[in-house]
């Protein structure tokens, strides 16, 4: 048995580099995330809807947060792809609510109207 070559030489040909069990560790994050080999939701249907039915101005930064999730996720960026994700879905909760408050306004509006004018 021959002791590894100190550290930041090459091992010897064939050999995985970092040596094995010499690598950086675990991602940091303690767990965070989906399990191995599950998709990362993007939301993409649910921004592009948003964006059609609600409010288009936050339904487009949903679309550009859902749209960067499956490429963060490929290089292998599970935290930005989490965090883009979470932020696609934020953002969809946002133009839903801004189109609900919006359509409260003109129904409450047409009430008062009708109601002023009897």
């Amino acid at each position: 048995m021959s002791t590894p070559p100190p550290y930041g030489a090459p091992g010897p040909y064939g050999q995985p580099y970092p040596p094995p069990g010499g690598g950086f560790g675990p991602p940091p994050g303690g767990g965070y995330g989906p399990p191995p080999g599950q998709p990362i939701p993007n939301y993409l249907v649910q921004s592009i809807l948003a964006t059609l039915f609600c409010c288009m101005p936050t339904g487009i930064a949903a679309i550009v947060f859902s749209t960067r999730v499956q490429p963060k996720q490929a290089m292998g960026d599970i935290h930005g792809a989490l965090e883009a994700s979470k932020k696609a879905r934020q953002w969809c909760i946002i133009s839903v609510v801004l189109a609900l408050l919006y359509y409260l306004f003109w129904v409450l509006l047409v009430v008062f109207v009708i109601a002023a004018s009897d």
